[in-house]
């Protein structure tokens, strides 16, 4: 039995994070404050002119709205293209999927692009979902195998605390509907996983109670 809910948990951790595994954002910026967004514009290698280059910026958020339509970028000497962002564009911590469309010279070129808005401006990635998570899970072992309630309700913790982290933060740049869905998981796990060490403590108490009268 112990080794059949070790192994349904993990294969639902599996099976909830290999959706969403994603591409490593180009940029990163903090949530909260205007992002200057530089790039760099070059056609056939050559650095595009200010004087006669167009850059257009395209961005959607993580819901898939335009956050950005089609506005153009300013050009800068030695091929540089900005555009800032203010922060009431960049709402939600993410993945923001842009595209950057240049003209030069009756020349053409366009490239893609992922900015991430985090909650640090750094890019977290799984890193510490995935830390919290392992742990939650090989405690989890450990309890079950050592037959001891107290490290079995101490991985029900590790589990709510990665739920919270998941609702709060998301995973991997991404907060939606289904790292929601996962935050909620985890959450409920982790209740399940308490309750039942509880429970199992509660009895042993009861039992050497009654054993001693």
């Amino acid at each position: 039995m112990k080794h059949k809910i070790m192994i349904l948990t993990i294969i639902t951790f599996l099976l909830m994070i290999v959706p969403i595994v994603t591409a490593a954002p180009d940029y990163t910026f903090k949530i909260g404050e205007d992002a200057n967004f530089i790039a760099s514009c070059d056609i056939d290698g050559i650095p595009c002119n200010p004087a006669t280059a167009l850059c257009n910026l395209t961005l959607r958020d993580p819901d898939d709205n335009y956050v950005v339509n089609f506005k153009p970028m300013t050009v800068k000497f030695g091929g540089d293209i900005n555009y800032t962002l203010l922060t009431n564009q960049i709402t939600q911590i993410g993945n923001y999927p842009g595209k950057i469309n240049c003209i030069d010279s009756g020349l053409n070129k366009t490239a893609t692009f992922i900015m991430a808005i985090t909650p640090t401006g750094e890019d977290a990635g799984y890193s510490l979902f995935l830390i919290l998570a392992i742990s939650s899970i090989v405690i989890l072992a450990l309890g079950m195998f050592s037959e001891n309630e107290y490290v079995g309700f101490i991985s029900g913790i590790l589990f709510i605390i990665t739920g919270i982290y998941s609702l709060a933060y998301g995973i991997s740049n991404l907060t939606d509907l289904y790292t929601r869905a996962i935050g909620f998981v985890c959450l409920g796990l982790g209740l399940i996983f308490m309750i039942a060490a509880g429970y199992k403590v509660v009895e042993g108490i009861l039992g050497e109670n009654a054993f001693l009268n």
